[in-house]
């Protein structure tokens, strides 16, 4: 910050609202409490709390601000993470209340089309009652992933090596990778502590990120890395894409929000789910140059 004027560190869509803050202090003569981000000379960003005081020099005429500055940063990480929290435990309750008084009738309506089709001669009727039953699949397969965001699902942790994971869907995702012109890296770190997890939940994790990295790529290369951070094991899925923009980044892990055609939206949802109920964190940080998801797990002892 030094020598440099404030303004010059306020993000470009705060400036506004950092003017408007000085405004007020000056025409109601009151102490004004404002909050916006700030970017440091290395882009990194802060929120931060702004509280300026109104004063008048010995001249009595010129104005100038007391203003103190207090990072909320890690305050409004807590308080969106806390907000997302609360979305998945209402989708999980939902999910859970709903499911089956929903897939009843849906059985039986299945099963009625099934025997009309088979009794049908009309090959122009059979072809709408297939598209009924294939639209009937498509939402049983929408209630399976709905539910699997129930927070109170039972699994099971068991000690493992996340490399032992990363290596057991190598071959997958370098088919699908293949298939679209991409290539899928792997940098684990050796040797790498033991920690609980659902060998089924977390594939499904890394499958879901390693499918979103494609997706966000339109050539390139995704790198699934391991290391340890801060003494804890973390898995980290790269991508070489443009990044997530600014105006959807809070969004990412809300069910039912997806920037894909014919996406779900509950993908990210389900993956924010199950690395929950391993007690450990998803984040992810993001830039032009592409976006990368960590996993980073508790250590053992302390989930013990």
């Amino acid at each position: 910050m030094v020598g440099l004027f404030f303004r010059m560190l306020v993000s470009e869509r705060d400036k506004q609202l950092f003017t408007d803050h000085l405004r007020r202090c000056e025409v109601t003569g009151t102490r004004v409490c404002t909050e916006f981000e700030l970017k440091s000379c290395s882009q990194k960003t802060y929120c931060i709390q702004l509280v300026s005081v109104p004063f008048l020099l010995l001249d009595g005429q010129t104005m100038r601000y007391h203003t103190t500055m207090i990072d909320i940063t890690h305050q409004k990480q807590m308080e969106q993470e806390m907000q997302r929290l609360d979305r998945l435990n209402l989708v999980g309750e939902m999910a859970a209340g709903i499911a089956h008084e929903i897939r009843n009738p849906m059985t039986t309506v299945h099963g009625y089309l099934q025997l009309f089709k088979k009794k049908s001669s009309n090959t122009k009727e059979r072809q709408g009652l297939q598209f009924m039953l294939d639209e009937l699949d498509r939402a049983n397969a929408l209630i399976t992933e709905f539910l699997a965001i129930v927070k109170n699902k039972n699994n099971k942790l068991v000690l493992q090596n996340v490399n032992t994971i990363v290596r057991a869907v190598y071959p997958l995702i370098q088919a699908e990778a293949l298939l679209t012109g991409k290539e899928i890296s792997l940098e684990l770190f050796s040797p790498l502590p033991k920690v609980l997890i659902d060998n089924k939940e977390m594939r499904q994790v890394l499958l879901n990120l390693v499918a979103n990295a494609l997706q966000a790529m339109q050539h390139g290369k995704v790198t699934i890395h391991t290391f340890m951070e801060d003494g804890k094991v973390t898995l980290a899925v790269e991508d070489q894409g443009h990044g997530i923009s600014n105006a959807i980044r809070s969004k990412i892990g809300t069910p039912f929000f997806t920037t894909k055609d014919n996406g779900t939206g509950l993908g990210m949802a389900i993956c924010y789910s199950i690395v929950q109920r391993h007690n450990a964190k998803l984040d992810f940080k993001t830039g032009s140059c592409g976006t990368t998801f960590f996993i980073r797990f508790p250590r053992v002892g302390k989930v013990i």
